[in-house]
């Protein structure tokens, strides 16, 4: 049996997905874009191609341009419209927090783009700006989701700028706001950010990309904000190496 490759070369994090000639996937793996480690996206792509037979490759994400071997290269928005409409075949918004951008792509039943947009070129309501906000908070990334669920307040920073909002957060810091309440703040803040782009809210809105992996509890605040349900897929951090993968199968 013939496989496909698709990798997503995002900002923070490469994504590698290997799928069949059923469009099933059969592996994904996750290895930091920037390290010191330039050894690591090398052996995976070794022992990618020593477990598969890979037929054909698709690139995606900031870093497509440097796989020369891919023998496909899209844009993460045609990648997150094709992967998501091989899952959901609706009309739908969809919303990609990336690590330093937010996309929400408006998309039909057939994966075509019928709109998108980005937000500004700021690293608000980013991936990025939960690192470092968390970081000047000292809190904990990955306790951050159950952290914030143990909040009963909808204290929010008013900053978008990073600097700012770091800024603001020290001083609720000084001000003996509670590691849950700051938890939650941060969230909302990014809820509110994403809710001034505009979108489609007459279709169903799908969440995608690694902040939604790792950050869960944004869906349900989005749901609570915008009034109106939020789906999250399965593994929604691959949902841009999976489409790359389809676009491979699809150049073959």
């Amino acid at each position: 049996m013939e496989h496909f490759l698709g990798i997503d070369a995002g900002s923070s994090f490469t994504k590698f997905t290997v799928i069949d000639e059923n469009k099933k996937e059969l592996f994904n793996t996750i290895a930091k874009t920037l390290t010191r480690n330039k050894d690591e996206i090398k052996k995976i792509y070794e022992n990618i191609n020593k477990e598969f037979s890979i037929r054909a490759i698709g690139a995606t994400g900031y870093g497509r341009q440097i796989y020369k071997i891919a023998d496909v290269i899209k844009t993460e928005l045609y990648c997150s419209s094709t992967g998501i409409t091989e899952k959901f075949p609706i009309d739908k918004t969809i919303v990609d927090i990336g690590g330093e951008d937010v996309k929400v792509i408006k998309s039909s039943s057939k994966g075509k783009i019928m709109d998108f947009y980005l937000n500004s070129k700021c690293a608000a309501g980013t991936g990025s700006f939960i690192i470092e906000i968390s970081e000047r908070a000292e809190i904990p990334v990955s306790e951050m989701n159950e952290l914030a669920r143990k909040s009963h307040t909808n204290k929010e920073l008013n900053s978008f700028c990073t600097v700012f909002a770091k800024t603001e957060v020290m001083q609720w810091i000084f001000d003996d706001v509670s590691i849950e309440d700051i938890s939650k703040g941060i969230y909302v803040s990014i809820v509110n950010r994403i809710k001034k782009i505009p979108m489609d809210k007459s279709l169903p809105v799908i969440l995608i990309g690694g902040v939604a992996h790792y950050h869960p509890y944004l869906r349900e605040l989005m749901e609570e904000s915008m009034g109106m349900e939020v789906f999250l897929p399965e593994k929604p951090q691959y949902i841009n190496s999976y489409g790359a993968a389809i676009f491979a199968f699809l150049k073959r």
